[in-house]
């Protein structure tokens, strides 16, 4: 039997606090959860980075629009977090996602209180912002949950380390902050990673004994209020998610051009060739190449278009419609599609290469083009 982490007691107050601080309803939360819980919506959890990102880019774009005057003076991410009708701002970010992340959209739809209680019909509403507006401020209230699990959880924990009172004394709060500003953000992904981190991996450090369970407490609870937004923590989020710390400036080289006038490109990874596409009513290639297959997102939905390339079958393809219109399968429509399109990527047969725009910056940033080996006609496939 190894000996616990410096400052920890023993094994059993160790998984006894494992066991509190990894037992809340919502563990194992995900750092890329942070926008489920801040519009409120269950069909926004469980996102991937590059989702969590395009969401970022479109609520602070969206939140500068509506809001000019609360954007001043902070950068984006303030900005985004700190607007007070978040409904209103995620109307106008979700709104966009029907057509570049379809599955994701079709999703949140389905996860709407409004919608799947049969009180609110989407085809009633001219506009799709109007509908999302009125939906979403019916929300699931997600944060007030966690914040009350937040809290009996944290109690819990203080009072199974030696610690019977809510505040914690300065000497906790600082190494918990210490702690915070230098955590590796591969320690960082989830409740459940952090805490196994702190007590199996030595990531208190040297802290002695009587403080080291308060400041693991303290820890995991500075970390999860500010994913669920109970306890901000703009700079922890930052850190954690740097690809989130953008300026006013470079958010800009993200906002979405008109689509007409510009040429996307990217290098086929098969043949080396550079094709192009002219942007505009109609999509036209400029440069064309025979295993371009698909340029879109990484929406399961587009894997799946991408995809077709392979001989999925037809049954095959008529189970996935079936998942994709059952609510219960969406995630198994999900994790079919990514762990099949995985399988592919490494078997070579499909590869993606990023979407490059000279006259446009950042402005195609959620796209990248799908190329699938072409294939020999006489080989036979099972």
């Amino acid at each position: 039997m190894t000996d616990p982490p410096a400052g920890v007691g023993s094994l059993d107050q160790v998984a006894l606090l494992e066991g509190v601080l990894t037992g809340a309803f919502f563990s194992p939360l995900h750092l890329t959860d942070l926008f489920g819980f801040f519009w409120g919506q269950e069909g926004l959890l469980g996102l991937e980075r590059e989702e969590v990102f395009d969401l970022f880019v479109r609520g602070a774009i969206a939140a500068e629009t509506i809001d000019p005057e609360g954007a001043e003076g902070r950068d984006p991410l303030a900005w985004l977090l700190g607007i007070e009708e978040p409904s209103a701002v995620g109307a106008h970010a979700l709104a966009s996602l029907r057509h570049d992340r379809p599955f994701l959209f079709h999703r949140l739809l389905y996860f709407l209180p409004a919608v799947r209680e049969g009180r609110l019909d989407p085809d009633e509403f001219e506009l799709v912002e109007d509908f999302l507006k009125q939906a979403m401020r019916d929300n699931l209230e997600l944060r007030l949950a966690a914040e009350t699990e937040i809290a009996g959880v944290r109690a819990s924990g203080f009072i199974i380390s030696g610690m019977e009172q809510d505040d914690p004394p300065p000497e906790v709060i600082q190494a918990a902050e210490h702690i915070l500003a230098t955590v590796d953000p591969a320690h960082g992904g989830t409740d459940v990673d952090l805490v196994l981190w702190m007590s199996r991996e030595n990531g208190l450090g040297d802290l002695p004994s009587e403080l080291a369970g308060p400041v693991m407490v303290e820890v995991w609870s500075r970390w999860v209020g500010a994913v669920v937004g109970s306890r901000p923590d703009l700079d922890l989020l930052r850190r954690l998610m740097p690809e989130l710390d953008l300026t006013a400036d470079q958010l800009a080289q993200y906002v979405p051009p008109e689509m007409a006038g510009h040429v996307i490109g990217a290098q086929c990874p098969y043949c080396g060739t550079r094709v192009a596409l002219e942007l505009g009513e109609t999509v036209a290639a400029r440069n064309e190449c025979p295993h371009l297959v698909f340029v879109g997102t990484s929406d399961e939905l587009h894997l799946m278009q991408a995809l077709r390339r392979a001989d999925l079958g037809s049954d095959f393809v008529e189970l996935m419609t079936s998942y994709y219109h059952s609510p219960p399968d969406l995630d198994l429509f999900s994790q079919i599609a990514n762990d099949l399109f995985e399988m592919l990527s490494q078997q070579g047969r499909v590869r993606t290469a990023p979407i490059e725009c000279p006259t446009a910056g950042q402005g195609f940033y959620f796209l990248k083009a799908y190329f699938a080996e072409a294939g020999d006609p006489q080989a036979t496939r099972h």
